[in-house]
Formats: C-alpha cells, structure tokens, sequence
C-alpha cells in the first residue's frame, strides 16, 4: 500500500499562487475540476476510531474508490502520513449502493474545487473549499517544505489536519453546531459547475 505524504497550508491566494506556478515553470494537471465526496462508515463510526477513512469520489465523471488508513509502523514526520489504496470505479451510483449494502452508510458529505500542478518534485493542489482556500502539497520530507517555501507560502499556516477536522474546528471556533458536511450551497455549486464543467 503506498504511502500518501503531505502537508496543507490555510488561507490561501489561489489566484496569486496560479500566476506564481505558471511563472516559475509549474505543469498543469488538467485545469480545475469539481470533485463530490462521500465518506462512508459503519454503524458506531469504527471506521473513524480505528482512524480509517473509506471515501467514494465524483470527479470528471469518473468515480473513484479511496481507502486511507494509519502506517503499519508509525512513521516521525512533520507532514501528515497515510497508506493508501485508491482505484477507478464504473459506477458511482452502483458503489454507493455496494457499500450501503454490506452495512456501510454516509457518515457526511463535502465538495470542493481543485486545480492540480507539479511542482519541484512535488503534486500542489490549489482548493477552494465552502470555507475557504487551501494549498495541499504532496510530497516527502525534502520536497514539501522546499516545494512550500518556493511558493512563498508561511509555515505558520500548515497543518496536518483533514479537511474534515479543520471544518469541524471551524464550527467550534464559530460557535456553530458541528456539522460535519460542507457542501457549497446549490446556487454556488451551480455557478462553480457553470464556470468548469461536470463533477
């Protein structure tokens, strides 16, 4: 199972970061894409208090079937560490019912856009999310803080966390009741589709 690597960084300028990847000799992976995500569990959350995620993702059309679970052998990294299994489905619809079907539910939704470049050794994923802008960067220990600093980016804004914790910090930092879907609201995800095309 290979290992996912990497690091995100909050409040970003996507616009000002775009122009600064495109400059500094950055590759586009395709342009931006709406992505649907739905995270599944079993009754009493034991996915999520065994620190296991299993995701069913809409991008492009394509649907795509991820698991990501804690290493083996806890690994010392300043970046956040998962393994990771992750393939091509044929049919969004019949794997939602799949997995309903073997006992597991939705346990929250979220959206988001995302662009895609490579970067200095590294994958950098500029995302516009409900609440807010991030930069995730993919990578290793050497290149994600080298990669960052190139961008210009404050590591005083980086976190390991998920975008599911940190919409949960939101929530609490608010004073709002946790909620923990983030959809955009159906007239912004109407414009968004609008502007890039299809989920």
């Amino acid at each position: 199972m290979a290992l996912e690597c990497e690091l995100k960084y909050a409040d970003a300028d996507l616009d000002a970061l775009r122009r600064r990847l495109a400059a500094d000799g950055g590759a586009p992976c395709g342009g931006r894409y709406f992505e649907s995500n739905l995270v599944f569990d079993g009754p009493g959350r034991q996915l999520r208090a065994a620190g296991v995620l299993l995701r069913l993702r809409l991008r492009q059309g394509q649907a795509v079937l991820t698991v990501k679970r804690p290493p083996g052998e806890a690994v010392d990294s300043v970046l956040k560490v998962f393994e990771e299994l992750e393939t091509t489905v044929g049919d969004f619809a019949t794997m939602r019912a799949a997995l309903e079907a073997v006992g597991f539910d939705v346990a929250f939704a979220y959206e988001k856009v995302r662009e895609k470049w490579r970067f200095d050794g590294c994958t950098v994923c500029l995302d516009h999310l409900p609440y807010g802008d991030f930069v995730e960067i993919e990578g290793d220990e050497t290149t994600v803080p080298r990669c960052a600093a190139a961008l210009g980016l404050d590591p005083e804004t980086s976190t390991r966390a998920t975008y599911h914790a940190l919409n949960l910090e939101r929530c609490a930092a608010m004073g709002l009741e946790p909620d923990e879907n983030f959809v955009f609201p159906p007239a912004e995800k109407a414009a968004l589709l609008a502007e890039i095309g299809r989920e």
